[in-house]
C-alpha cells in the first residue's frame, strides 16, 4: 500500500508533505489560544494589569490570524493536490 501511495505522490512530494505540516501548525495555534486566554485571566485580570491584558490580547489575535492562515493554506494545498493527482 505504501509503495502505491509513494508512486502517486512522487512528483508532488513537496506539496504532499506541506499540507499535513500546515494542518499541524494550525492545530498547534488552536491549542495554544486557550492557554493565552488563561494567562490573560490568571495574570492580567487578577492583577488588574491593563498593559498585560492588551499585550496578550494582541498576541492572541496574531495567533488566531496565523491559525486561519495555516488552515486556509492547508486547504488550498490539499485541493490543489486533489486536482493535480486525479486522472
Amino acid at each position: 500500500m505504501n509503495k502505491t501511495l509513494f508512486k502517486s505522490i512522487r512528483e508532488y512530494k513537496k506539496q504532499s508533505l506541506l499540507a499535513p505540516f500546515l494542518v499541524i501548525l494550525e492545530v498547534m495555534m488552536e491549542v495554544l489560544i486557550p492557554l493565552e486566554m488563561a494567562k490573560i485571566i490568571d495574570v492580567g485580570i487578577a492583577n488588574g494589569d491593563l498593559g498585560y491584558i492588551v499585550q496578550r490580547g494582541i498576541i492572541l489575535v496574531a495567533m488566531a490570524m496565523l491559525a486561519l492562515f495555516f488552515g486556509v493554506q492547508a486547504g488550498n494545498m490539499a485541493g490543489w493536490l486533489c486536482e493535480k493527482s486525479s486522472p
